[in-house]
């Protein structure tokens, strides 16, 4: 069976890390948009929102690159959860378990030493992804078959 998400959109708020027991957690909401023309050739637009969770290694890059109106690539796959709420409610949720990120907007950040965009991102953050499973997996789902380079991670073939 498969379950992979591929999604490339825009960031619309800062990512949220927080560090508890079993490592580090950032979460992230991505707008994705959809255009077409109806009968009439009037262009249309609509917009989907989906939640984003990294664990581990690549939550920390997430937190430190990952800013609102940012264009990224994420990769993962789907997880729908339950669970209570303050209010005593049950709640349900769906989110893209990260699994690869890479940032693809061009955007000059002081954090970086000064370099630009793309490159520089994707080898700092792209495929910073953890060779353990994240830690709601149970069948270590998100471990790598293999280590990536940075090269291969930038384009260059393998």
């Amino acid at each position: 069976m498969v379950n992979k998400v591929i999604l490339v959109g825009n960031l619309t708020r800062d990512a949220e890390t927080i560090s508890g027991p079993r490592g580090m957690v950032a979460r992230m909401r991505l707008a994705t948009s959809v255009h077409w023309r109806d009968a009439d050739g009037e262009r249309h637009e609509a917009t989907e929102y989906h939640n984003l969770v990294a664990f581990n290694r690549l939550a920390e890059i997430c937190g430190q690159y990952c800013f609102k109106g940012r264009r990224v690539y994420a990769e993962g796959r789907l997880r729908h959860r339950e669970y209570v709420g303050q209010d005593g409610m049950r709640r349900y949720s769906t989110e893209i378990v990260l699994e690869v990120m890479r940032l693809l907007d061009k955007r000059e950040d002081a954090a970086l030493g000064g370099l630009h965009g793309s490159d520089r991102d994707m080898l700092d953050a792209a495929a910073l992804h953890d060779t353990l499973p994240s830690p709601d997996d149970e069948h270590g789902a998100a471990r790598l078959e293999h280590e990536e380079s940075p090269m291969a991670l930038n384009g260059a073939t393998r």
